[in-house]
C-alpha cells in the first residue's frame, strides 16, 4: 500500500493517543510490525510550547511515521505544518477528536458541523507542505448528522492521500459499537485509500473489517495501548492465519524493551507517564495484581523498575 509517495509495507497502523504514543512506545510498536507511526495531535494553538521539544518528541528510529495537527485556524496551521513536516513522512489532519477541549477550540469533531472551515483548514495543511496530507474524521457529529460520505468526497476533492474513517459518530465518544456499515459507504464514495478504525481487538477482526468495509487498512489504538504486541498478531493472522498469543511473560519482555528505550531518549522523564505505561502493559493480564499495586504505589521511575525485576511471571 501507498500513502501518496510513501511506501507501508504493513496493513495495521497505530491510531494517534494524547499522552500514550511517546517516541518509545513508537519504536517498540514498530517493531512488533505497525505499518504507520503515528504521534499524538499537536493542536495548532499549543505549538508553540512543543518547539522546545521537538527533538525529544521525535528522537529515535519510528519511521513510516504520520504526524497529526488539529486546528481550525489555516494560519496557525500553515506554521505547525512548517514546524512539524520536515520530521514527518506524512502529516495527518484530525477532524475527528471528540473530547470537549478540541471541540471547544472549534477543531477535531466539530469541524464535521461546519464543512466551510474544514475546508479551509484542510487546504491550509496541504498548501504547507510537500508531505503526503492524509485526514481522519468520525462518521458523523450524532446519529442525526451522519455525513461521512459528503466528507470523505471532500478530503478526497481537495487533493487528500488517504482518509480514516472512525466508525463512530462525536456523540458516541469511545462507547458502543463501532458502525462498520458506515465506514464501507465513505470507502465506496471515493478513490484515496480508506484506512477503517473503531473495535479492532484482533486479527480476526482486522480480516472482517477488511472484507466487511473494503478498507485499505485498519487503524488500531485503544487494543494497542500497553500492548504493542497486537501489531504482531494482526500481522501474523492477516499475512499467514496464525493466532500468536501474548501471555504475562511476553508483556513483561516488552516493557522492559519499552524502559530501556524510554532512559535512552526520553529527556524530561516523567514518573507519571513512565507508571501509567507500565500500569497499561500489565491490564488484562493473570497473576499480576501484586505487581500493579507496586506500580502504583512506587514513588519514582527507579522503583517501578525494581518491582518489574522482582517479578516472576
Amino acid at each position: 500500500m501507498k500513502i501518496g509517495t510513501v511506501a507501508i509495507e504493513h496493513l495495521a497502523f497505530l491510531a494517534p493517543m494524547r499522552a500514550v504514543n511517546c517516541p518509545s512506545f513508537r519504536i517498540l510498536c514498530k517493531q512488533h510490525g505497525a505499518g504507520l507511526l503515528s504521534t499524538q495531535t499537536f493542536w495548532s494553538w499549543e505549538i508553540e510550547k512543543w518547539e522546545h521539544r521537538l527533538d525529544e518528541e521525535f528522537a529515535g528510529n519510528d519511521a513510516p511515521l504520520s504526524v497529526q495537527v488539529g486546528g481550525n485556524k489555516p494560519e496557525e496551521l500553515g506554521r505547525a505544518v512548517e514546524l512539524l513536516a520536515p520530521r514527518a513522512h506524512v502529516i495527518d489532519f484530525n477532524a475527528g477528536c471528540p473530547h470537549a477541549d478540541a471541540c471547544g477550540n472549534k477543531s477535531g469533531a466539530f469541524l464535521l458541523l461546519h464543512l466551510n472551515q474544514l475546508e479551509r483548514a484542510v487546504a491550509a495543511v496541504i498548501s504547507a507542505t510537500n508531505k503526503p496530507v492524509t485526514a481522519k474524521i468520525r462518521t458523523g457529529w450524532s446519529p442525526d448528522k451522519i455525513n461521512a460520505v459528503e466528507v470523505t468526497k471532500l478530503l478526497a476533492n481537495l487533493g487528500v492521500a488517504a482518509i480514516t474513517v472512525h466508525g463512530r459518530t462525536r456523540q458516541q465518544l469511545f462507547k458502543g459499537t463501532a458502525d462498520w456499515g458506515l465506514i464501507k459507504v465513505a470507502k465506496d464514495a471515493v478513490q484515496v485509500p480508506v484506512i477503517g478504525n473503531g473495535d479492532v481487538f484482533s486479527g480476526q477482526d482486522a480480516a472482517r473489517m477488511m472484507s466487511e468495509t473494503g478498507c485499505d487498512a485498519v487503524m488500531i489504538g485503544r487494543a494497542a495501548k500497553g500492548n504493542p504486541f497486537m501489531f504482531r498478531q494482526v500481522n501474523d493472522w492477516l499475512d499467514r492465519h496464525v493466532i500468536t498469543t501474548r501471555d504475562t511473560a511476553r508483556a513483561v519482555q516488552d516493557f522492559r524493551a519499552f524502559a530501556r528505550s524510554y532512559h535512552a531518549i526520553e529527556r524530561d522523564r516523567s514518573v507519571s507517564e513512565f507508571k501509567d505505561q507500565a500500569t497499561w502493559f500489565m491490564k488484562g493480564l493473570r497473576g499480576v495484581k501484586h505487581l500493579v499495586d507496586a506500580i502504583r504505589a512506587a514513588p519514582d521511575i527507579p522503583s517501578i523498575e525494581r518491582a518489574f525485576d522482582q517479578f516472576s511471571p
